[in-house]
């Protein structure tokens, strides 16, 4: 019988109300609001213990309990990858198009989301990469590795060359006209000052947290206890928090980019922070910490990619009245906040009601 993982509902949940607090700042915040202490807190800090942490998780259940066929993995990051296409089509297409003829002003902050002039708009926003896209790719990718890949020995080489070869290839292909969208998922524009990235969560350097991931679910497929797990979760994060905060120092090149495009440095600290993240929550249940009050939150994990589509959808469309980066007041940004955390749980709980909308949702999803 699988043993219960309240952990990692707990990370999940926590990441849930994470997301949507990031997610409300960088839409509708200026700049004067990301350079406050709320702009400061969920987009410098939180991010960290955020999109990473949820990377790393899908890499364990990658793994674990059950490794499915190849077969069945390719297709579901195929469509993986086209729900988050059908996403940005809902949350950036519609309300850009709508806005163009209602609210004009709100579009005046667009070119954030678009930085590649020779693309028409409509196609950068529809073809956006964010964290659904790389997720569909990052199954296929892993799905064909696995094949040949049986040893933690293998992973780590990879992680380590992923990691390695990512400031390499950003901007590779950019001249490459029409064939460029082939391989912007995979590394997405170069990393210049002033230039916004088309590709949020690029494969590279992005599949190392997944492939973290693999390895602590190899782990627990091996049958290692809990305590287990975390001690070595803990050496690891110890390994790559030295090296990498000593690349960091050692390094002329500035290690931290625009935290989506990171160097080694960078990415090694990240993932020595994710892993104690998730550590802690794991050791929270070993010793029965604030288990009934985080198991209040499992609604949120449970339904976290309902709730990421929802909360998108709902941001998306509040661009149309309030556009886009376009508040000065981190108060009126603050107070934004619980409504959208309230409009997605609303939502979400309508949409779970709906059998013909869940069929469809659980097509895309499994």
């Amino acid at each position: 019988m699988q043993e219960r993982m309240p952990y990692f509902d707990h990370v999940r949940a926590i990441l849930v109300a994470f997301m949507i607090m990031n997610h409300t700042v960088v839409v509708y915040g200026t700049d004067l609001v990301l350079e406050s202490p709320l702009g400061i807190f969920l987009v410098k800090i939180i991010i960290w213990i955020a999109a990473p942490v949820f990377m790393i998780l899908m890499g364990i259940f990658f793994v674990y309990p059950n490794a499915r066929p190849a077969s069945v993995r390719i297709v579901r990051g195929f469509k993986l990858f086209l729900l988050g296409l059908v996403l940005n089509g809902l949350r950036l297409v519609l309300p850009y198009l709508i806005a163009k003829f209602v609210n004009p002003h709100a579009l005046s902050n667009f070119h954030y989301l678009t930085p590649n002039s020779d693309f028409p708009v409509l196609w950068q926003l529809f073809y956006f990469m964010d964290i659904l896209t790389f997720a569909g790719l990052a199954f296929i990718v892993l799905a064909l590795f696995d094949l040949f890949f049986k040893k933690d020995w293998h992973w780590v080489v990879l992680g380590l060359l992923v990691a390695w070869a990512a400031p390499l290839l950003w901007g590779t292909g950019r001249d490459w006209g029409v064939f460029y969208p082939l391989v912007q998922p995979f590394w997405g524009n170069a990393l210049i000052p002033g230039l916004e990235s088309d590709t949020p969560f690029p494969v590279f350097p992005w599949l190392v947290y997944p492939i973290v991931g693999a390895l602590i679910g190899r782990a627990f497929l091996r049958g290692n206890a809990l305590g287990a797990v975390v001690k070595k979760m803990l050496v690891a994060a110890l390994l790559l928090g030295a090296s990498g905060g000593l690349i960091v120092f050692l390094s002329k090149t500035n290690q931290f980019g625009d935290f989506y495009r990171m160097y080694p440095g960078a990415t090694f600290l990240c993932i020595a922070i994710d892993l104690l993240w998730i550590g802690m929550f794991m050791l929270f249940a070993k010793f029965g910490v604030f288990q009934k009050t985080l198991d209040y939150l499992t609604f949120w994990s449970k339904n976290i990619t309902l709730i990421y589509l929802v909360q998108w959808v709902l941001i998306g469309f509040g661009m149309v009245i309030l556009g886009y980066r376009q508040l000065d007041n981190s108060w009126i940004v603050l107070a934004l906040i619980p409504v959208f955390f309230a409009l997605s749980y609303f939502a979400t709980k309508k949409l779970l009601r709906s059998p013909r909308f869940m069929s469809v949702f659980a097509w895309f999803t499994r």
